[in-house]
């Protein structure tokens, strides 16, 4: 085998964070007592994508932009509610939500005895831990790297750097990073020299040039 390790990235690579997002997001405006609908959501998620992108970027920390999102969906509609009270209500939901991507688990159990497992993650830290344990695939990984905790947010050299420093493998040559995001993901592969998975449409893949390009995660198989 080429690799001996593989740092899979988990939101919408191995947990539907769609599904989480829409979830929590309900019941979060229902315990407020707010309004909240389809159309809203696509515009909460709007604001939230560019914000994390933004993230990416270094343009705002991450307690920035948890308290932001909802300062600028509240400016929108109109809503006086404390964006920070709003974001908290929102996490507690976020947390007990457990939603696997199809296909993920077979591909775990595929992958479990031949490499050393290890996720990556941007996000706070105890929602994405508590996310992974609920859905039960907490037991695949050896290490999670969760940005929140790092201190650093995919794709900088930072949190590759610590990621790097702590898996058994330093032969970077057999390590492999698995993903949907290729500003994230890909990205911060491509600048530590090493090889990517880009779970999504090739189409859109640009200047950001992944290893191999893949549908959907069960095709990975093929690769390795």
């Amino acid at each position: 085998m080429k690799y001996s390790t593989i740092l899979f990235d988990s939101d919408d690579t191995l947990l539907d964070f769609h599904a989480s997002e829409r979830k929590a997001i309900f019941e979060a405006f229902e315990q407020a007592k707010l309004y909240f609908d389809q159309e809203m959501l696509a515009v909460y998620s709007d604001i939230n994508k560019s914000l994390w992108r933004a993230l990416e970027r270094a343009e705002l920390t991450t307690d920035e932009l948890l308290v932001e999102r909802f300062r600028r969906f509240f400016e929108k509609y109109g809503y006086k509610k404390d964006p920070k009270e709003m974001n908290d209500l929102y996490f507690h939901c976020l947390a007990d939500t457990d939603f696997v991507i199809d296909g993920a688990v077979e591909v775990l159990e595929n992958l479990k005895d031949k490499y050393e497992l290890n996720i990556i993650t941007n996000g706070v830290g105890f929602i994405q831990s508590s996310r992974l344990e609920k859905s039960d695939i907490r037991k695949y990984f050896k290490r999670i790297f969760i940005s929140g905790e790092i201190g650093a947010n995919k794709p900088s050299k930072v949190f590759f750097d610590h990621v790097l420093a702590a898996v058994e493998e330093k032969d970077r040559s057999k390590i492999l990073v698995i993903g949907d995001s290729l500003t994230s993901d890909i990205k911060g592969a491509a600048n530590c020299g090493l090889d990517s998975i880009y779970i999504g449409d090739e189409s859109k893949i640009t200047d950001i040039k992944p290893t191999y390009t893949v549908s959907k995660i069960s095709e990975i198989l093929n690769i390795i």
